[in-house]
């Protein structure tokens, strides 16, 4: 693009400072565009992967430029004000790589990033300019051990509550402390913290084991040198994002991260790019009719090793992508790079554990864990985490008005087998920010309540706990809905079978609440978190900006 620029306008100015910074004009100019955040687990170890992803870079005879981008990641900060930012960043992040790429006359793009929503963020930006892009993340962390078994990050906040009830001693947390990992990264334990870089994978725009492997091993590094050489392909084809994400393929991309059991912050980040994209009919609605059709296929085998690394071992993203085709629940004339479907990607791909990676005929479960649901509670929709047993749950409300206090009942034990944990003031505008109910659900599942507790809010929600977990109800708290004046002891039904979550009120109680009810929203808002929640849509519509008329 650079040399297109200079010689079809003869600018001399280019010229000279193409000249001063080392640029052959002659060949393609790759931006690598990285996230770097020394003090973050999942973004902290960047640079080596940036040398990496240059050398390749070079190797496929182009330029490559250095650049970088504002990021945070909340792994450590989960239940604190500080993770209120994590998805508004995606739109900052968006916004950062819009202005740094449209005045560089960049030919392709290598985005360096981890974290979910910084990575959507930069393809968002991508898709603006629509500018051919690669990815590449820093990988999985290095599992801690207890005993025998393996542990992600997850396990640390899972162990306050066992310490809470007597089942672990506190001489647990140093033995933890003693045992970090030797390589950080994203959440070993978590498919959902490693949803979005899988996605990418399946698409074609990171190279193969990307989501996956390890951080810190020698087949990341080689990811990172091939991610190189991808980009300069792209470039070179000019397959831009707008041909990568038709709707063929955004089916794929919500069909593949249902297989691997869903991830809420996910569906609201694939909404938000294909409202970026212009492409219809992308949406809960979509998403609960794939669910309906969509099984189980990632099954943890071996509950002593973290799913990641297993799921890896397995064959990974290429090995899910298989049997799904083999399923046929995927579209395999989808063109995943120049001249190149879904079905010639696959051709020679093997499944190295059947177990772990299931076809369907061997499915996990008949149901995906992630599926949407309605009802008066969550009139526009929700997105429900069922990992347990059963198809409903009926239970009596226990109402806190933001995560905080929800983690202050739990810690004091006030949450008990029956209750329904309801979780308000999380919203995109009520939060501000929509974060990750992450501690409150980790809590439960350190208590073993998981299978006798549902929580239900209009936060995002975690993907690993294993009972019923509504999270993105629209409308959100701080509207006349009835999600904002449910009371303590309210009897809440959740029906898979009916896809429900309602509270049965006579409409004269229901009139009498909205008088006496008192909007409270916005308990945390500096400058960028009040102009971001009054310029975003729900979470049904992906969170994404939208103009002040």
């Amino acid at each position: 693009m650079l040399r297109e620029y200079i010689e079809q306008l003869d600018k001399l100015p280019q010229k000279i400072l193409a000249g001063s910074k080392e640029i052959d004009i002659s060949k393609p100019l790759i931006g690598i565009i990285c996230a770097q955040n020394e003090v973050t687990a999942a973004q902290g170890e960047l640079d080596t992967l940036c040398r990496r992803v240059k050398e390749g870079v070079i190797a496929a005879q182009a330029n490559a430029k250095l650049s970088y981008v504002p990021s945070i990641d909340c792994t450590a900060m989960h239940g604190t004000p500080s993770t209120k930012y994590d998805l508004p960043s995606r739109d900052l992040i968006a916004n950062a790589v819009e202005l740094l790429c449209s005045a560089e006359l960049f030919d392709g793009l290598v985005f360096v990033a981890s974290e979910p929503n910084a990575v959507c963020g930069m393809l968002i930006g991508a898709i603006r300019l629509n500018i051919p892009c690669a990815f590449v993340c820093q990988g999985t962390m290095t599992p801690f051990f207890d005993g025998a078994k393996e542990h992600g990050f997850v396990h640390i906040y899972e162990q306050i509550a066992r310490i809470k009830t007597g089942r672990t001693s506190y001489e647990e947390i140093e033995r933890a402390e003693r045992n970090l990992p030797l390589a950080l990264g994203t959440d070993c334990e978590r498919y959902g913290a490693n949803s979005f870089n899988c996605i990418l994978e399946a698409v074609g725009l990171a190279v193969r084991g990307n989501g996956t492997a390890p951080s810190g091993s020698v087949e990341r590094k080689k990811i990172a040198y091939e991610t190189g050489k991808l980009a300069v392909q792209l470039s070179e084809n000019k397959w831009t994002p707008r041909r990568v994400f038709t709707q063929n393929a955004m089916i794929n991309a919500i069909t593949f991260d249902l297989a691997c059991g869903g991830c809420s912050t996910t569906m609201l980040n694939l909404i938000a790019v294909a409202r970026e994209l212009g492409v219809k009919n992308v949406n809960f609605k979509t998403i609960g009719d794939i669910s309906k059709n969509t099984p189980l296929l990632l099954a943890n085998n071996d509950a002593n090793l973290c799913i990641m690394n297993s799921f890896h071992r397995a064959g990974g993203v290429y090995a899910m992508l298989k049997q799904l085709l083999d399923g046929e629940l995927v579209n395999g004339k989808v063109f995943v790079r120049e001249g190149v479907t879904l079905n010639d990607l696959l051709a020679d791909v093997t499944v190295c554990d059947q177990e772990m990676v299931r076809s369907v005929s061997n499915k996990a479960a008949a149901n995906t864990r992630l599926r949407t649901i309605y009802g008066n509670v969550a009139e526009n929709g929700a997105l429900i985490h069922c990992g347990g047993k059963g198809n409903s749950f009926v239970g009596h409300a226990k109402v806190y008005q933001n995560e905080e206090m929800a983690i202050d009942a739990l810690l004091h034990r006030e949450i008990k087998a029956g209750d329904v944990l309801v979780i308000q003031g999380e919203g995109p505008k009520s939060g501000p920010g929509m974060r990750e109910i992450y501690v409150s659900l980790a809590l439960l599942k350190g208590y073993a309540l998981e299978q006798k507790v549902a929580v239900i809010t209009d936060g995002r929600i975690a993907d690993f706990y294993n009972g019923f977990a509504v999270g993105h109800i629209t409308p959100e708290t701080g509207e006349q809905n009835i999600f904002s004046v449910l009371q303590d002891g309210d009897e809440i039904e959740i029906s898979l079978a009916k896809g429900k979550v309602s509270f049965d009120i006579k409409t004269k109680d229901l009139n009498q609440r909205y008088r006496q009810h008192e909007v409270s929203v916005g308990n945390y808002g500096n400058f960028f978190l009040k102009n971001w929640a009054r310029t975003c849509t729900t979470a049904v519509e992906g969170c994404t900006y939208k103009p002040k008329k």
